[in-house]
């Protein structure tokens, strides 16, 4: 009986799991809800940059620079889609080897994955962080001409 309420509550947990992580996907690809909430339209030549609630628009000319930078600014974004869906892919996996190794009584490995992700998400923050101010520069330059 006690191994059936074991199976149970495992198959919850990663039920829930892929639930919040399906979740936080969708409401990054269609809402940009994600940190920084960066997003880029171009329409009728003009681009529309919102960062949440902000937004800016921004003329284009059909110079070669201005392509440029638009270009570039729209890979910055996705890069830290990208980075964001990593972090997301990253943090329920370990949460998910966390509970099963816990429930093993690993306890050794528990610490050694608990420490391996503490160390990876600082690294994954710093580089976050810095993609944000990268993608801040971009668009006041864009924005400045």
């Amino acid at each position: 009986m006690n191994i059936q309420h074991e199976k149970k509550k495992v198959r919850w947990i990663v039920v829930c799991t892929l639930v919040a992580v399906v979740s936080i996907f969708l409401l990054t690809h269609f809402f940009a809800i994600y940190p920084g909430g960066y997003s880029l339209e171009k329409q009728n030549g003009e681009v529309l940059i919102a960062k949440g609630a902000d937004s800016n628009r921004v003329a284009i000319d059909d110079s070669v620079l201005s392509q440029l930078k638009i270009a570039t600014l729209e890979l910055q974004i996705n890069d830290l889609k990208i980075l964001w869906y990593v972090g997301v892919i990253f943090t329920a996996t370990t949460l998910l080897v966390l509970f099963t190794f816990s429930n093993l009584k690993m306890r050794k490995a528990v610490i050694i994955i608990a420490s391996v992700y503490v160390g990876m998400a600082i690294l994954v923050f710093l580089q976050y962080s810095s993609m944000l101010s990268s993608i801040d520069n971009s668009i006041q330059r864009l924005l400045n001409g």
